[in-house]
């Protein structure tokens, strides 16, 4: 489930979660790497992506944030974005879905329970 996210959603999202992942489509293999994200100007900017992440994005710019969630039970922050480098080495990332992903195994007792995930898309 994908829902394009509204920035005010967004910011929000984003100071509900300490640690970062941009995953990268990299050659021969997808690569990942902790970043520290904000939200300026509409984007996420990433001021340290790292020297794979750069070079990976100049071919490959679809990438993914993934924001894991602080506590057992809550919400993981997915965000699809297209990313371009700017002139001064960071990765600027134009947001273009997002999504709160809880895994069925972290938000039931019962690893055989029928309630499967329960996704819940980002809204303003």
């Amino acid at each position: 489930m994908s829902i394009p996210v509204e920035l005010a959603a967004l910011e929000e999202a984003l100071g509900r979660h300490d640690t970062a992942y941009l995953l990268t489509a990299g050659d021969p293999r997808p690569h990942v790497g902790e970043v520290f994200p904000a939200l300026v100007g509409g984007a996420i900017v990433l001021t340290e992506p790292g020297r794979t992440a750069r070079r990976i994005v100049v071919d490959q710019p679809a990438v993914t944030v993934m924001m894991p969630p602080r506590l057992k039970g809550d919400y993981t922050l997915i965000i699809d974005g297209d990313a371009a480098l700017t002139q001064d080495g960071a990765l600027r990332i134009t947001p273009t879905t997002a999504v709160l992903h809880r895994a069925s195994s972290w938000s039931h007792d019962a690893p055989d329970s029928e309630c499967g995930n329960d996704c819940r898309p980002l809204t303003g």
